[in-house]
């Protein structure tokens, strides 16, 4: 089986697995916790996928469970769904947070190891010209 099969077949358990866990979440009502949400999120991120393309699964899993007729009792069901998604790319938002401010700080890294490398240079130029002036000394004496 290629890659993008089995990553089609991860996506597929996933959009799934995701659909079950908004159905129990608007099941429950007020008591109803956040933890799944966040580990599906890690899954997502676990598997490369974009907020964009968790937005999709959400829109499916919300449309299947609203058309069921599992919207739960307690709370208005797409308010709380809001939430559980919310929920659900926070480990990818996190995800992208932390790559942005390590690409900012190797950016940094990278300039100040291009300027100490430029200084390595000149440095060694001048230590050249030292020891030819010294060997021309030498020489002369």
């Amino acid at each position: 089986m290629n890659s993008d099969a089995i990553m089609r077949r991860k996506l597929s358990a996933l959009a799934l697995e995701y659909q079950s866990a908004l159905q129990v979440f608007l099941s429950r009502g007020p008591r109803a916790s956040l933890r799944k949400a966040r580990e599906l999120g890690r899954k997502a991120v676990a598997l490369g996928i974009e907020t964009l393309d968790l937005a999709r699964i959400h829109e499916r899993a919300l449309v299947a469970v609203i058309a069921s007729g599992s919207k739960g009792t307690h709370d208005k069901p797409i308010r709380r769904a809001g939430a559980f998604f919310a929920e659900a790319i926070t480990p990818i938002e996190t995800t992208h947070r932390t790559a942005t401010e390590a690409s900012v700080r190797l950016g940094q890294l990278n300039k100040t190891l291009r300027r100490r490398s430029a200084e390595l240079a000149a440095s060694n130029r001048e230590l050249k010209r030292e020891i030819v002036r010294r060997k021309q000394v030498e020489e002369a004496l």
